[in-house]
This record gives structure tokens, C-alpha cells and sequence, in this order.
């Protein structure tokens, strides 16, 4: 495996969400991806609405065939990974088989919250229910969610659960506000994070360009762990191998 970049996290898929809008914004949005240094790029549609789940299953599937014949065809020299970004409510608990919608099929599960409505304790019933099912859920930009920055100890809480975390690259630069910086951050040093995704929507402002980023880093940040997030613990993803935790 290539000692690139990987990223867990992108909606380069076009017309499936409120990312790429379409192939040649996917297209760009892989190109500047691997001439920014990311070897796998995971291909990670919102999945919203359980009733939409086979269709959206599908229709990943074929376009990313498509896309990967595409980037062949233009020199894009990138490995596609596929998983889904989905969206925890209570619908979550009528559902009992969850593989097809994991990060390439493994046990881990990239998963999200609506920003305002849920508390720590929906969340915590949540996480109970898919590790239920011997899934590893992570948590994509925690950082992001103003109830899990007002109730820090529950990174603990959930870390104890065997819960994972995945930070936005741009969080830390401070594309999305101070706060969200200094958390993403602190979230860092203290060994919180264990994945970095781009959350790449377009190839403009919230973009595939990982190795921007690092020319933009606090002093303080972590480079040992960041790599860590970056290079190694995603391979646990890859290979569906339990992942050793930050200490």
C-alpha cells in the first residue's frame, strides 16, 4: 500500500448529496487529491434516510465503477475506498444489518448527528445500539457539534465504548471558526483523534487538498499523532483489524 495520504471521508460522488455536483467535479476533486499526497480517497455519501438505503447502495457502487474507469482514462492515480456517512437518529433502531453501509464492508462505521437537535445521552444510546452489533462506530468532525464541545467528558465516555473519532483536516486551520479549531485541536494532543478526513465537497473552498492544510497548522498540534490519523490507524480501516488507540 502506498504511503499516501488516507482520507476517510469525502463526498466526491456527484449528485448524491450536497457534494460533487458532478463527474468533473468528482474528477477534480480526485486530481487534486492525489497531487496533494492521498494515495486512498473513501468515496462517503450522506446516507439520510434508512427507506432510501438499497437505491443509495447502488447507485454508489455503479458511479464509482464509473468514476474509477474515468480517472484511468485522465491519469488520476488515486485508490477509491467506499463507505457511507450516516445519519444517527432513533431511526437507527429499526435497523438489524448494517455491513453493506460500513467503510469497505469492515466493522467500522462512519457515522453523524444532526447539529442541533441530539444530547449526549441520545447520542450514547446510539453508539450502544450499533456496537451491539460488534460494529466500531466513528464519529466524524466531533468537533463540529457545539453539545459534544459543551460536554467535553464525553469524549471520554464514548472513547471507553470503544467509540473512534474522526476530525476534519480544515478544523484544524480554522476554517470553521476558532472554537472548533481549539477543540480540534486539544481533541488532537490528547489522543481523541484517530482519523483525519478531508470532508471534501467541492475542489474549491472545502476541498481534497490534505497537504494545504499542514502549511496552515498550529504550532501546537500533535505531528505524531496527525500522521498517526492520516497514514496508519486508516489502514486498520482497509484491512478490518481492531485499531491500538491513541495513549
Amino acid at each position: 500500500m502506498s504511503n499516501g495520504f488516507i482520507d476517510i471521508h469525502s463526498h466526491t460522488l456527484w449528485g448524491m448529496d450536497d457534494g460533487a455536483r458532478d463527474i468533473e467535479t468528482a474528477i477534480d476533486m480526485c486530481d487534486i487529491a492525489a497531487r496533494s499526497g492521498t494515495a486512498v480517497l473513501f468515496l462517503t455519501p450522506h446516507l439520510m434516510y434508512w427507506e432510501n438505503a438499497d437505491s443509495l447502495f447502488d447507485e454508489r457502487n455503479e458511479k464509482a465503477d464509473y468514476l474509477r474507469d474515468v480517472l484511468i482514462d485522465n491519469d488520476v492515480d488515486i485508490d477509491l475506498k467506499l463507505g457511507f456517512e450516516i445519519l444517527c437518529d432513533d431511526d437507527i433502531f429499526n435497523i438489524k444489518y448494517f455491513k453493506p453501509y460500513t467503510l469497505c464492508g469492515s466493522r467500522y462505521i462512519l457515522i453523524e448527528f444532526d447539529f442541533l437537535k441530539p444530547t449526549v445521552e441520545d447520542v450514547e444510546a446510539w453508539l450502544k445500539y450499533l456496537i451491539s452489533f460488534d460494529l466500531i462506530p466513528i464519529i466524524a468532525h466531533p468537533e463540529r457539534y457545539a453539545f459534544i464541545r459543551d460536554n467535553s467528558d464525553c469524549l471520554k465516555r464514548f472513547s471507553d465504548m470503544g467509540v473512534l473519532f474522526q476530525a476534519n483536516m480544515q478544523s484544524f486551520t480554522g476554517v470553521f471558526g476558532a472554537a472548533i479549531q481549539d477543540f480540534a485541536v486539544d481533541m488532537l494532543n490528547n489522543g481523541f483523534v484517530s482519523f483525519v478526513g478531508s470532508d471534501a465537497h467541492d475542489y474549491r473552498g472545502r476541498n481534497t487538498d490534505i497537504a494545504l492544510c499542514f502549511e496552515e497548522l498550529p504550532d501546537d498540534c500533535d505531528m505524531e499523532l496527525l500522521n498517526k490519523a492520516l497514514y496508519d490507524n486508516p489502514k486498520c480501516i482497509i484491512k478490518d483489524k481492531k485499531m491500538i488507540k491513541n495513549s
